[in-house]
């Protein structure tokens, strides 16, 4: 399963090479995903927060929550990240520039449910 996983979110990151999307700074947004894979561990049917700060230095803070008890299965602030979100899909990426990518969230086809990864020090 991780396999196939892992598949469609890089078949979903080439696809999404040739759009341009500015970072957006001061807002806060959230997704409900079936499945994260979070630093190695996968998890189900979790919420991800995401917000992103006022000025451009400061970061992303990401905290996932189980959907089901509200318990936080992760917290993290990404110092000097951005965060991008693509219109024409949803899908939301926090990452240092196109260099490193720390957070992905999107969908394998229109109709289907949110997936993520994340990973602090890069999603390759």
């Amino acid at each position: 399963m991780k396999q196939i996983f892992i598949m469609m979110l890089c078949v979903f990151l080439f696809s999404m090479k040739g759009m341009a999307v500015r970072p957006t700074y001061g807002i806060e947004l959230d997704r409900e995903v079936e499945m994260a894979v979070i630093e190695g561990e996968t998890y189900w049917n979790v919420v991800i927060e995401l917000k992103s700060d006022d000025d451009f230095s400061s970061g992303v803070k990401v905290l996932v929550k189980d959907s089901m008890t509200g318990k936080k299965v992760y917290k993290k602030k990404f110092k000097k990240s951005y965060l991008y979100v693509f219109p024409d899909n949803g899908s939301v990426i926090v990452g240092v520039g196109e260099a490193l990518t720390q957070v992905l969230i999107g969908k394998p086809d229109e109709t289907g449910p949110w997936f993520a990864k994340i990973r602090e020090k890069g999603i390759y």
